[in-house]
């Protein structure tokens, strides 16, 4: 009883956070603040797919770009120089610091130090951490602590957005400058100092994007490998790995529950190929079933930063932004694919990622269709996996036929057996 009731819980305080999170959208859609897609709690089919009217644009401020001709190779080459100068974390040589080789005991290290910490499980207060648990927590803490995030993130895009546009400016400025007869070599001078100042920042203020970082890491991994040097390779490629560990968005795996309109909640695995997100239904309906890709995302940095691809965030109203603890919600371009009942005329079309904080949602752009996701419980993870069993066993009565058969001659089996049946004399002997 004690399990129904908590499973119970589990599923109205899911239902609660999902109602909240749906009428804080329509409440998007409503007032000031753009939203990407309209809610429809409707079903989708592929039959009967109609562009949506309803939407409000995103009034986008797109980031604008150095407009002077220059290669990505030398700004990889700029970055790494200027991150060997500011210990960012590209930096080849990083060691770590003086705490991570510390003599100090273990017992000297308790769990409730690293709480806030991803991947720290939450043991007794008084339960001493191993000695490599406890150097894995502070590695991660040094890195978590070099890189941006949340609202921070979105105020240093927009830096590096206004140092660009006066970085081309400038060089406009000198390149004007020096084209005059006459020109004055101080002035010219000095705007080539000013030059070199501004693009030393932007290095600077970049390398606390963790996805910028991530995207040059990948470039500097591609280049020693062609270079053949193996052993760069590999340690470049190890710092790119704890930069992709600080980017939200390239580390949602596992399952999500989510209420795809009329058809109920249902859930997700998110696994990751490269960095492109693939959500799989887990426990599926009529119309995409269990097993099938519901919707994925492409959410490589690199591709974002060299094509300017990337989508802006969605900037909340003070209202909003009281209530969510943030500004801005960050959101990706994604395929999600829809289907006509019996799984006929599936389809993909766009979509977009937006992250809610430990939230998130997927919205099937041209139908208005959006469906926002949450972690589910133990309780209701079972709970969810044992009724789809259920459900799909009642839809095939020759397998529900043939499971009660095998009970029925399991049971038989057992009851001649406790009773010697095999033992006894025949009526031949």
């Amino acid at each position: 009883m004690m399990a129904t009731n908590s499973t119970t819980l589990g599923i109205v305080a899911f239902t609660l956070v999902a109602t909240l999170a749906d009428g804080f959208v329509n409440q998007l859609l409503s007032g000031s603040s753009p939203m990407v897609v309209s809610v429809s709690p409707a079903p989708f089919h592929a039959n009967s797919i109609q562009p949506s009217t309803t939407f409000k644009r995103l009034q986008m401020v797109s980031f604008p770009e150095d407009s002077m001709s220059s290669s990505s190779s030398s700004s990889s080459s700029n970055y790494e120089k200027q991150s060997r100068q500011n210990n960012s974390p590209i930096e080849e040589d990083e060691q770590p610091p003086s705490s991570l080789s510390s003599s100090a005991s273990p017992s000297d290290f308790t769990s409730d130090q690293y709480e806030r910490n991803d991947g720290a499980f939450p043991l007794p207060d008084d339960m001493s951490v191993p000695k490599t648990r406890q150097l894995r927590w502070e590695r991660e803490k040094l890195v978590l602590s070099k890189f941006a995030n949340g609202d921070e993130l979105f105020d240093l895009r927009h830096e590096v957005a206004s140092l660009r546009k006066e970085l081309a400016e400038t060089r406009k400025l000198m390149d004007d400058a020096s084209k005059k007869k006459g020109d004055d070599a101080v002035a010219l001078r000095g705007l080539k100092r000013r030059v070199k100042e501004i693009e030393d920042k932007i290095l600077r203020v970049s390398g606390r994007d963790a996805e910028f970082a991530y995207a040059v890491l990948l470039e500097r991994v591609e280049k020693a490998e062609s270079e053949g040097d193996t052993e760069k390779a590999k340690k470049i490629r190890k710092e790119a790995e704890e930069a992709r560990a600080c980017i939200p968005q390239l580390n949602m795996h596992g399952l999500w529950v989510g209420k795809y309109g009329e058809n109920g909640y249902e859930m997700v695995n998110i696994t990751y190929s490269g960095d492109t997100l693939v959500a799989t239904k887990v426990t599926g309906d009529q119309n995409v079933p269990r097993g099938e890709i519901s919707f994925t995302a492409n959410l490589s940095p690199r591709a974002q930063f060299q094509t300017m691809s990337g989508l802006e965030p969605i900037e909340l109203n003070a209202r909003a932004a009281r209530q969510w603890g943030k500004r801005y919600l960050p959101r990706h371009v994604g395929k999600g694919q829809v289907a006509s009942e019996g799984y006929q005329n599936a389809q993909w079309m766009d979509g977009q990622l937006i992250l809610v904080g430990r939230f998130f949602s997927f919205a099937w752009v041209p139908i208005g269709h959006q469906v926002f996701f949450g972690r589910p419980s133990a309780e209701l993870t079972l709970k969810m996996l044992r009724e789809h069993q259920e459900e799909e066993m009642m839809k095939d009565h020759v397998a529900v036929m043939r499971e009660e058969a095998t009970h029925m001659m399991d049971e038989t089996y057992w009851s001649e057996r406790e009773n010697n049946y095999f033992e006894q004399e025949g009526c031949f002997e």
